[in-house]
């Protein structure tokens, strides 16, 4: 059980949370909607077209995400968490002010700068999942460590997007084959990612978003054939990775 002065820094940090949750969530709407620099953030990615740039409609899982992290907000603050998440909340306050900044300067068109954004964006989650505490409690399993495991998968992928972007920004993208061949390699490094996560954290939530995001690639450059077999494959071994990793927790349980 904290002491006093713990117990007083933890309320204040679940407070925290929950405003820099609220914080992220408007600057997002800013930018959804173009409020900042008139562009939104699909609008800054069609102006420097990737190979790895997925469909649409794979974004939308940033609604899930969100919806996850609210979540988490709310339950984190309940008067029985205020010890358990004590590891984690700075480092989701860190994660959050990341990915405001991330916003501005993507918008903004500040793409190399954006990249060390979203560097700590995703050091924060890797330590956040890292520390996360272990349960069998259904309820925190989904209003914490599964928010978290999908925002990481989803972040890898946006990590390698921004990077690739950034060659594009440079004008040092490669062109016809060497650019497919680039493209798959980094496919072939989420997906040698997503395996890794699997097996080291148990998190098959992590796997299966990097499958999300490969299906979409793969659609929306469906007349690249060497880019839809390679991510087809990704998908069928983060499929396979996920679902043994998911046999091995029930059978752990028994």
């Amino acid at each position: 059980m904290p002491d006093k002065t713990n117990l007083i820094v933890e309320r204040i940090r679940q407070f925290l949370v929950i405003a820099a949750t609220a914080g992220t969530l408007f600057v997002n709407y800013l930018a959804g909607t173009g409020s900042i620099n008139n562009k939104t953030p699909a609008d800054i990615s069609d102006q420097y077209p990737t190979l790895l740039t997925p469909s649409g409609y794979a974004f939308s899982i940033w609604s899930l995400i969100y919806v996850g992290l609210i979540a988490f907000s709310i339950y984190q603050a309940l008067p029985a968490q205020i010890a358990r998440f004590s590891k984690i909340r700075t480092l989701y306050i860190i994660n959050c002010a990341a990915n405001c900044v991330w916003l501005y300067l993507w918008s903004y068109e500040q793409i190399l700068l954006s990249l060390s954004a979203i560097f700590v964006m995703l050091g924060t989650l890797i330590l956040i999942n890292i520390n996360l505490p272990s349960t069998d409690s259904p309820s925190e399993t989904w209003l914490a460590r599964i928010p978290f495991n999908i925002y990481f998968g989803w972040l890898t992928v946006a990590t390698i997007l921004n990077f690739s972007i950034a060659l594009v920004f440079l004008g040092v993208d490669a062109t016809g084959a060497s650019r497919v061949f680039f493209a798959s390699v980094l496919i072939i490094v989420a997906i040698i990612l997503g395996v890794i996560i699997q097996f080291k954290l148990a998190i098959a939530a992590y796997p299966l978003t990097i499958a999300w995001a490969l299906i979409a690639i793969a659609i929306k450059h469906s007349t690249e054939t060497v880019i839809v077999t390679v991510a087809a494959f990704g998908v069928i071994v983060l499929l396979i990775t996920a679902l043994s990793g998911l046999a091995k927790s029930k059978t752990s349980l028994r």
